[in-house]
């Protein structure tokens, strides 16, 4: 039965110590009753039983109980399992989190064991709690992880796989370099022997016409005319052969050359060419190279293929100028044009489309060495009916030609 009690009253001042007063009082009287307003829980401590796991350095079982000191676990990519025991206490829910793994970062509920299988390298912290009637342990239990990295992902290992694929694609380029560069070197003789072979041949046909040019210079000529004609022969032939060891040689020697050589074949044709060379005085003739005879094989075509045929004299103009840092040479005949000579059955027509050929071949050699590259470009010509009136060949060199030598 609730009492109740009579106070007396007090003046203002003492109504604050009054209250109060009647305040414990309650509490008192509540606490007498049987009735608990409130209550502080019973604090409680999860404990570890073991830890079982392989050492990372040792490669055997390693364990760690509630007295043990050791609370680091030192693991490899390649055994990463983890086993912990706890308490076998039915009231208690244990709860985990892995720190460093998203997938167990959060507290995840488990039983008394927990199994850890497959954490990712790298520093980790294993923490454990209990819950009791809705009250956490007092203590957490704390241990830290780490997972080895294999020694083939650490830095030091990528840097050197790294630097050996730098080295062998290096040393890979550098043999696939020196190895293009041998067999252009060898294309390069292949095309100087054959040049040398032709130049020093000298087109059998061409030789034989020679001899028979100097028949009928002994015979219709006279003496004089004879040897003019066997002073111009014997200058070639020892042009050919000066030349048959060189890669290039200067635009003056080249000319001169190409003079002796026209000379010689306006002999056996009864003066029927007209040479005329034309150079742009900005040529240091003296300081500028060509391919060695790289213009013969182009004046003997025009002369073979464009002139002979005709049935008038023929014309052979050479025009040497500069075009864009680069020696254009523009050969020009009035011969009876490409498609013509094309039906021409000779065995020296056939002869010569061989040593052009050579030509080309050996342009492509060159440009090897040089970045600014040689080109060669034919062209019919047709005069205001649509007749065939020659042909125009362009050669282009560089003014610094550069060979393998």
């Amino acid at each position: 039965m609730l009492r109740h009690y009579i106070l007396p009253t007090h003046e203002p001042c003492q109504t604050r110590a009054y209250f109060f007063f009647c305040v414990l009082f309650s509490l008192i009287i509540s606490l007498n009753s049987g009735k608990v307003i409130a209550q502080t829980p019973d604090n409680f401590e999860i404990k570890l039983k073991q830890i079982e796991y392989i050492d990372v350095n040792t490669k055997e079982h390693t364990y760690i109980n509630a007295n043990s000191s050791n609370s680091i676990l030192n693991l490899s990519r390649n055994y990463n399992h983890i086993f912990a025991a706890l308490d076998d206490d039915p009231s208690i829910q244990y709860a985990y989190r892995v720190t460093g793994e998203s997938s167990l970062s959060q507290w995840k509920n488990t039983g008394s064991e927990i199994h850890l299988v497959g954490l990712s390298r790298g520093d980790h912290e294993l923490h454990i709690r209990g819950e009791r009637d809705g009250q956490f342990s007092s203590n957490v239990l704390q241990y830290d992880i780490f997972i080895k990295t294999p020694f083939y992902l650490t830095w030091w290992c990528i840097s050197i796989f790294i630097i050996l694929a730098l080295v062998m694609f290096y040393a890979f380029l550098s043999l696939e370099s020196k190895l293009l560069e041998e067999r252009r070197d060898r294309n390069l003789e292949v095309s100087n022997l054959e040049g040398k072979a032709y130049r020093a041949q000298m087109n059998p046909h061409f030789i034989f016409n020679a001899l028979n040019g100097m028949q009928s210079a002994m015979v219709l000529g006279g003496e004089k005319e004879f040897n003019a004609y066997i002073s111009s022969f014997s200058k070639l032939i020892r042009n050919t052969i000066d030349m048959s060891s060189e890669d290039k040689i200067t635009v003056t020697d080249e000319l001169k050359y190409i003079r002796n050589y026209v000379k010689l074949q306006d002999h056996r044709l009864d003066e029927k060419i007209i040479l005329e060379i034309n150079v742009d005085p900005k040529i240091a003739q003296d300081a500028v190279y060509l391919p060695c005879m790289m213009l013969q094989p182009i004046v003997e075509n025009a002369i073979v293929h464009g002139i002979i045929p005709k049935q008038d004299t023929g014309e052979i103009k050479i025009k040497l100028d500069l075009d864009n840092e680069m020696l254009r040479i523009i050969v020009t005949d009035n011969g009876i044009g490409r498609k013509a000579a094309a039906k021409q059955k000779e065995g020296y027509a056939k002869y010569k489309s061989h040593a052009t050929q050579i030509m080309r071949d050996r342009i492509n050699i060159f440009n090897y060495y040089n970045e600014r590259k040689l080109a060669f470009e034919m062209k019919d010509l047709f005069d205001d009916d649509g007749n065939a009136s020659g042909t125009k060949v362009i050669l282009y060199v560089p003014l610094e030609l550069k060979t393998r030598n």
